[in-house]
């Protein structure tokens, strides 16, 4: 059986052989036999970043050894890296790099080039190096949730942090706790998500919300959102910061699941806050919920 860090190498190989071909995230995930919201975790966990920022960062390298090395066109280097146009390679390479490629190719700048990665075993062993997350593997009842949606950037097409983003969903929610009828007092939850499925949209929707018990009277201005039944692991985040919560992730996406018995199951990963009634403590701990299923022999 190949393993996870095998075909990891082996995406990446093809990747390099199509720098100017077009990354269907499905067809990808497709190959891996992995839902795309987890061939993308998985892809960040081990390369280090996401699969959008990753091929652009190749793209762009080669693009620049290119302009560096040799004296093909800026239009034929843009068009062999996938650009489909120069203006927009242009803007493209001026925003990586600070300069445009006709003055990069003139000034010759000494940057640090993005090399592609050599994935090893011992690298996947490193990432739970410090954690040890036993999780708790419970049959999860239907759970329903009301609360306030946001957008925000897309986890895996960009890297800017979007926590600033966040706060103004949970502000709403805390501020009209009391309007909400049939609640689960002190139980909270927040949880992205992406209407196609794939996470591929430059937006995606982020919900704040509260556990209920009932979906009647919603307030004016909430939503509603309903998860299945369904089995999970619940891991323990001792520190609630976005490092902290993207270090769980790292470990469960590219240790955890591929050491365990489960494997990922259909439906969405969430943030869980249980028993919290002060979001200002600076000791507040939450739990890392995703949805498995045990792995096929």
């Amino acid at each position: 059986m190949t393993s996870l860090v095998e075909q990891i190498n082996e995406l990446v190989e093809h990747i390099e052989l199509h720098l100017g071909d077009d990354m269907d995230i499905a067809v990808l995930a497709k190959r891996m036999q992995l839902s795309p919201w987890h061939f993308q975790r998985t892809f960040k966990s081990l390369v280090g970043d996401t699969l959008g920022g990753y091929v652009r960062g190749r793209r762009l390298s080669y693009a620049a050894n290119q302009l560096l090395e040799t004296d093909i066109g800026i239009l034929e280097i843009a068009l062999d890296t996938g650009f489909n146009s120069h203006e927009a390679f242009s803007r493209s390479f001026k925003t990586y790099f600070g300069l445009s490629p006709k003055v990069f190719r003139v000034q010759k700048p000494k940057v640090l080039l993005q090399e592609k990665p050599v994935l090893t075993q011992e690298l996947v062993t490193h990432l739970r190096q410090g954690i040890a997350l036993n999780p708790a593997i419970v049959s999860r009842p239907a759970t329903l949730l009301v609360g306030f949606q946001t957008q925000i950037p897309s986890p895996f097409m960009f890297q800017e942090s979007y926590c600033d983003l966040l706060e103004a969903p949970w502000m709403q929610l805390l501020d009209r706790l009391h309007e909400i009828p049939n609640k689960v007092e002190d139980t909270y939850l927040g949880l992205t998500i992406s209407d196609s499925g794939l996470f591929t949209e430059e937006e995606v929707t982020y919900l704040s919300a509260m556990k209920v018990t009932s979906f009647e009277r919603i307030p004016d201005g909430m939503v509603t959102y309903e998860l299945s039944e369904q089995m999970v692991a619940i891991f323990e985040v001792e520190e609630v910061s976005e490092d902290s919560v993207n270090k769980t992730m790292d470990y469960i996406y590219g240790y955890w699941l591929p050491n365990s018995e489960y494997q990922r199951a259909e439906g969405q990963d969430y943030e869980l806050f249980e028993g919290l009634k002060n979001f200002t403590l600076p000791d507040m701990t939450s739990k890392y919920v995703i949805p498995v299923k045990p792995r096929q022999k």
